[in-house]
């Protein structure tokens, strides 16, 4: 029998207790290892039902927007829903993340324009399914009311000369399409305060007799004075005009003598055709003091005799019919549906292309400052008024080839700066390019508040599709969750 001694039986003591821990140190880690996992794959199942909530979220207010343009189209309240149901099935089965959801519940309130939708899903769990828990469910709701928003609206229109024929024709049916859209026909004043400004250009921009004065501090028909030498008949000599041959004269003849004198000449005319703005405020929004514009060019020229030829503020005759510009003012901003249609219609083609000059007006009808020229109902809200946005759509057919001020670049140069300032403000700019050419959709792709605002139509009816667009995305604008 081996005998151990007293200090070799407590070292044997000890090491019979650290075996005997050990093993329940393994045993309490694998109890714990259990509700951990589970823990974890409850935090990942959560997180799954929480993008799938987003996404169906998502999904439903996009719905709701699309109802509302219904309803904006004069849809019936059961046309309405049918259309609300079958958008989110067919946006649900596209993404085909696996959620289940019934079919939503659509309510539009009686006498008014306001559309709610709520829905239940449900989404199958990872995890959790250990513990019998094989889905988890939620509910998402939606509403909008169309039309409580405030849209502050310029539409630009390029009349200048190659605009004529067909082209003119499809440009007005395209607009008028637009304002059929956002200010219907059957608006009972409930749908929301829309109103569009127009303005046209072409190598100018008529403010027409009405704004001239305000925004020039000058008056329409003005007198030009010019003082120049001519020869002025100061009375008549007698000469002989042809003699004998021993040097009598054998006729005498009368002749006027001229001398040269100061005379002044005067020229009065009614132009009220304004070109670019020049200063410190050339690409603002300012209000028109102190009346910086780019002066005339002349008003006199000589003709092949050398008597004074006198010419228009763009160095062109007034002989004859001649008109400097577009005869066709800005509207302000109205929601009369007969003022705008009417203005489409008055639209006529000529001249040249200043795209510039018609982007700035075109913010001039929307901007706040420029509320001392327009009249009552036509004061454009300020930027940051509640409820509201603004927006510009821009239209050409092709280069901008015409400007007056050289120290700021040509006319693509000054565009580029003017729509720089505007979208700083933000407003949305829509830009429309109707069989432009390279350069004319270059500039209103640059001028453009992204890809999706810039269109480019080759035919009338692409035109058309493009201005409804637009007109439908700028109704969007007004909708609010």
């Amino acid at each position: 029998m081996k005998y151990t001694t007293f200090a070799e039986q407590v070292v044997n003591k000890f090491r019979r207790l650290k075996h005997d821990t050990e093993g329940n140190i393994a045993i309490i880690f694998a109890l714990m290892t259990i509700p951990l996992f589970l823990l974890m794959g409850f935090a990942i199942d959560l997180q799954q039902v929480n993008t799938a909530k987003n996404r169906v979220q998502f999904i439903l207010d996009s719905a709701v927007i699309a109802g509302a343009r219904e309803m904006q189209e004069g849809k019936s309240d059961t046309e309405i829903k049918k259309y609300l149901e079958n958008y989110f099935k067919s946006a649900m089965k596209a993404q085909g993340k696996g959620t289940d959801c019934a079919d939503p519940v659509p309510t539009i309130s009686s006498g008014s324009q306001d559309i709610s939708v709520s829905v239940r899903c449900a989404q199958p769990t990872s995890i959790m399914q250990l513990t019998g828990t094989k889905e988890l469910n939620f509910g998402v709701t939606s509403a909008s009311t169309y039309g409580i928003g405030k849209v502050d609206i310029a539409f630009v229109f390029d009349i200048s000369g190659s605009m004529s024929g067909s082209k003119i024709s499809a440009l007005k049916s395209a607009a008028d399409t637009a304002i059929n859209v956002l200010v219907p026909a059957d608006d009972d004043g409930t749908t929301g305060e829309v109103r569009i400004g127009m303005a046209s250009y072409s190598s100018m921009v008529d403010t027409s007799e009405e704004y001239f004065k305000k925004v020039t501090d000058e008056n329409p028909t003005r007198t030009y004075y010019y003082t120049f030498q001519k020869d002025v008949k100061v009375g008549e000599e007698t000469y002989c005009s042809r003699y004998k041959r021993n040097g009598q004269c054998k006729k005498w003849k009368t002749r006027d003598v001229y001398e040269k004198q100061d005379v002044t000449e005067s020229k009065t005319i009614t132009n009220t055709c304004v070109k670019e703005r020049i200063g410190s405020e050339q690409f603002s929004d300012e209000n028109p003091g102190p009346y910086a514009w780019v002066e005339a060019s002349r008003v006199y020229g000589y003709d092949s005799g050398g008597n004074v030829y006198w010419k228009g503020e763009d160095g062109r005759s007034f002989w004859g019919n001649y008109a400097p510009c577009n005869p066709i003012g800005p509207l302000p901003m109205t929601s009369n549906r007969d003022k705008l249609f009417d203005y489409i219609d008055d639209l006529e083609a000529s001249g040249g292309t200043a795209g510039h000059i018609g982007i700035a007006w075109g913010w001039y009808l929307i901007a706040p400052e420029w509320d001392v020229i327009w009249p009552a109902g036509s004061d454009p809200y300020p930027y940051d008024e509640p409820d509201s946005a603004k927006a510009m759509i821009v239209m050409t057919d092709g280069d901008f080839l015409n400007w007056y001020d050289n120290s700021e670049g040509n006319s693509f140069d000054q565009s580029k700066k003017m729509c720089d300032a505007i979208k700083e403000e933000g407003i949305k700019v829509y830009t429309v390019a109707f069989q432009a050419p390279k350069q004319g959709q270059s500039i209103l792709n640059y001028c453009a508040s992204g890809e999706d605002f810039a269109f480019t139509p080759e035919s009338s009816e692409e035109l058309t599709e493009a201005y409804t667009k637009i007109a439908q995305s700028i109704s969007d604008l007004r909708i609010r969750y």
